[in-house]
């Protein structure tokens, strides 16, 4: 049906979203790697979770945003920060303090902030999921196409600990193969075995 609820008579009234097929194939991906047995129910609970971890349109961070508040804590010897550091280094960085108010409420956390994981669920409120927030990790973070792989590996296991849907066994392998060497960019995202298993 179209938008005012008449009967569809040619492809030109059919409007896709653009981000419909990026939906459907991430989807599809989920599917075929999971198997599961029921497959509305699994169907239900992947796009739930994909709807709770997707900020409102309005709310979407750029990449120089994401990439401003990680400079800023980057250089410090600190893993954990005062709120109201945190609270300035977003406000420095241009991003919303209602996205700001919503990590905190979502990490849970009181007056003191690991930093790199309230930077780590800015990104995924900014990706959506898993893979496209590693992958936003890792451009930001990469080098030269070098990538840091304590940051990478610390950023996976604690979006793993996030999300009791994924299996941390196979990603425990996956961040023991990280942590073996300074990982390229072009392995992490060419060879597909390595996150395929994801």
């Amino acid at each position: 049906m179209s938008d005012q609820g008449g009967a569809l008579y040619c492809a030109e009234q059919i409007k896709i979203p653009p981000e419909l097929p990026d939906i459907l194939k991430n989807y599809a991906k989920h599917v075929i790697r999971t198997q599961p047995s029921d497959i509305m129910s699994a169907s239900a609970e992947y796009f739930g979770r994909l709807a709770r971890q997707k900020a409102p349109v309005g709310q979407r961070l750029t990449r120089m945003q994401l990439e401003a508040f990680y400079t800023l804590f980057s250089r410090k010897d600190k893993t954990v920060v005062a709120r109201h550091e945190v609270e300035d280094a977003c406000e420095q960085a241009g991003i919303p303090s209602g996205h700001v108010t919503d990590i905190l409420n979502l990490g849970n956390w009181g007056e003191k902030i690991p930093w790199l994981q309230f930077w780590t669920l800015l990104v995924a409120s900014s990706t959506g999921t898993l893979l496209a927030t590693v992958d936003q990790v890792c451009e930001i973070l990469g080098d030269n196409g070098r990538v840091p792989t304590r940051p990478v590996v610390e950023i996976i296991k604690f979006l793993v600990s996030r999300d009791p849907a994924l299996d941390p066994v196979k990603i425990n392998k996956v961040t023991a193969a990280l942590q073996m060497e300074q990982l390229s960019l072009a392995p992490l995202f060419v060879a597909p075995p390595l996150w395929v298993q994801l």
